[in-house]
């Protein structure tokens, strides 16, 4: 393996719909590497994305675009590293379109790969956002009940994990792998972490560099996110026959003692409490949330059950006898 990271190396950004924010990603990346290769690796925009990315290539020789004809981003991600060790490339920076990355990302984390020989370099994921569902849903990110208590949700962790938001790979270590899994609905991220710690690699987060996304506004968005991503962890977990960790079980288990709750109270009330009490520590956590992030706690508390209760319907309704694997469409949201 070896701490060289002289290794030629490029930049990747799965793309989808993304004109409002991927300019933002491009100055970023600029202003610490001006002549490094960025391959926006497009899945089929309609907003203009592509046709402005174009606009850049005349003045901008190193930028170039891809066409993703399947759409989802773990595609892109796989057909990007095949090309890049075809020209050989041997490391390959991930990124995302909705993001913003601090100054010296790209040189720090090429630092960290070659002082700690790691195989894959993560980095904190710190959602951002005022006001209304997005500034609602950044505070929910924010909070335990967001993110369960995932290390690579905090800006405060650093060293060795079993899973972060991917930043940078070696080209010839991820394809060894296979890459990403297509089939997938989501959580493929997760599952190559597990395929690459099980054959021996090392996966370090890198604090030091902190990502900021915008998450998803409104209800129904962050209801079709989280039941994708149930059911990603779902075929994560069967794939894997392993089992789900705590923060994942949860969603689960308060999503069936509400219900329960909700259809026993008129029969028996004491069968109310358990949902109450749920319902009340939401509400107080959300309070919390609400006065640290400067965000509407009713919305933090809509979105908080939404959060669970569609990642537990998505993990059962992936887990159920006889179900048939959700693989990703072209359409799926990246």
């Amino acid at each position: 393996m070896g701490g060289d990271v002289t290794a030629r190396y490029v930049i990747i950004i799965p793309a989808l719909n993304e004109r409002w924010s991927i300019p933002g990603v491009l100055a970023d990346i600029r202003r610490d590497a001006p002549d490094a290769p960025v391959w926006v690796v497009d899945g089929g925009s309609t907003d203009g994305t592509p046709e402005y990315v174009e606009t850049l290539i005349q003045d901008d020789p190193a930028l170039a675009l891809l066409r993703n004809p399947e759409g989802h981003q773990s595609f892109a991600v796989n057909m990007a590293a095949r090309l890049a060790d075809s020209r050989g490339i041997g490391l390959l920076f991930r990124l995302d379109a909705h993001a913003r990355y601090p100054e010296g990302y790209i040189q720090g984390l090429l630092r960290c790969m070659a002082d700690q020989d790691a195989d894959s370099v993560v980095v904190p994921l710190i959602a951002t956002g005022s006001g209304g569902w997005r500034g609602a849903n950044a505070a929910l990110q924010k909070s335990w009940l967001g993110h369960g208590g995932a290390a690579h949700r905090r800006a405060s962790c650093r060293g060795w994990v079993a899973h972060g938001h991917h930043a940078l790979f070696r080209t010839s270590r991820f394809l060894e792998l296979g890459g990403y899994d297509t089939r997938l609905a989501a959580n493929e991220d997760a599952e190559f972490d597990t395929r690459l710690l099980r054959a021996g690699g090392r996966i370090f987060l890198e604090n030091r560099w902190p990502v900021q996304y915008a998450p998803r506004a409104g209800l129904w968005a962050v209801a079709r996110q989280m039941f994708r991503n149930g059911v990603g962890r779902a075929q994560n977990m069967r794939k894997h026959r392993s089992l789900p960790k705590l923060r994942q079980l949860l969603p689960v288990l308060t999503m069936l003692t509400t219900v329960s709750s909700l259809i026993l109270a008129p029969v028996l009330p004491a069968m109310a409490l358990p949902g109450l009490t749920y319902a009340g520590l939401v509400a107080l956590i959300s309070v919390i949330a609400a006065v640290r992030h400067g965000a509407n706690p009713i919305r933090i508390f809509l979105l908080a059950l939404t959060t669970h209760f569609a990642f537990g319907a998505g993990l059962l309704w992936e887990m159920r006898p006889g179900s048939v694997p959700v693989f990703p469409t072209r359409r799926a949201e990246i």
